[in-house]
C-alpha cells in the first residue's frame, strides 16, 4: 500500500466520522430543543389546572365578629394594563407541616410582574396566606411573600361570567358595596399569553372553571 493510498483512505474516514458527528449533534439539538418545548408546554398546563381547582375552592363567608369590616373572605378581579391579578379566599390551602396551627382556608393572590433582575422579563407570581387575615389585596405584600409559578408571561386575563347579567365581566369586587358584595362569579375564564421566543407572536391558552360555592356561608342559621 502507497503513501497515497494512505492518505486517501484516512482522507474518507475522516470525512465518515464528520459526517455521523454532525449528523449526531444535530439530533442531540433537536431532541434537546423539543425537550424543552415540552417542559414549557407542561408548566403552562400545570399551571392553569392549579389556576382552576384553586378557584373552583373559591368562597364566600357572612360569619365574622360583630362591628368587624374587615372583610375576612373576598374575591377581588380587577383588570389593569399591566396584566390583571385576582385574590380570593379558598378551601385549598394545603398545611405541610404536622400539628400546624392552620386550616384549609386561605387567601390566594395571582399577578404578573417584572423579574426583579431583568425588567424585560415578565412572570406569573402566586401569594398565599395561612390563614384569613381581612387584609385587602395591595396590602398582602407586607407578610406574605410571592414566587415565580410560570416564567415569561405575556399577558394575564380574567373574566367573570354574571349569571344575573348573562355577561361577561373584565372586574368582580366582593369588596365594593357598588359592585358585587355578597356573590361569586359563576364561572372564570383564564387566559395566558405566552410570547413565542423573543420577537415571535404570543400564543394564547385559555381555560374555564366553574365556582361551585355560590352561596355564602352562614353558619347562625
Amino acid at each position: 500500500m502507497t503513501l497515497i493510498e494512505i492518505l486517501v483512505a484516512t482522507a474518507i474516514i475522516t470525512m465518515m466520522m464528520v459526517s455521523v458527528w454532525s449528523s449526531f449533534s444535530s439530533t442531540l439539538r433537536v431532541m434537546d430543543g423539543t425537550e424543552k418545548i415540552q417542559d414549557r408546554y407542561a408548566g403552562i398546563r400545570n399551571t392553569l389546572d392549579r389556576l382552576a381547582s384553586e378557584l373552583s375552592g373559591a368562597y364566600l363567608s357572612f360569619n365574622r365578629p360583630r362591628g368587624e369590616t374587615r372583610h375576612f373572605t373576598l374575591f377581588e378581579g380587577r383588570s389593569q394594563g399591566g396584566g390583571d391579578n385576582l385574590t380570593f379566599s379558598s378551601f385549598a390551602h394545603l398545611r405541610i407541616r404536622r400539628d400546624v396551627n392552620e386550616s384549609d382556608q386561605t387567601v390566594i393572590q395571582y399577578f404578573l410582574a417584572d423579574d426583579p433582575e431583568d425588567s424585560k422579563r415578565r412572570h406569573l407570581y402566586r401569594r398565599e396566606t395561612n390563614r384569613l387575615s381581612g387584609d385587602l389585596p395591595e396590602d398582602l405584600r407586607r407578610y406574605a411573600p410571592a414566587y415565580v409559578l410560570l416564567e415569561d408571561v405575556a399577558s394575564l386575563e380574567f373574566r367573570y361570567w354574571d349569571v344575573t347579567r348573562d355577561e361577561w365581566l373584565d372586574e368582580w369586587r366582593t369588596t365594593a358595596n357598588d359592585a358585587q358584595p355578597d356573590r361569586l362569579p359563576q364561572r372564570v375564564e383564564i387566559k395566558v399569553g405566552i410570547r413565542d421566543g423573543d420577537d415571535g407572536d404570543i400564543q394564547y391558552f385559555v381555560t374555564q372553571t366553574v365556582l361551585p360555592m355560590q352561596e355564602k356561608i352562614d353558619l347562625e342559621k
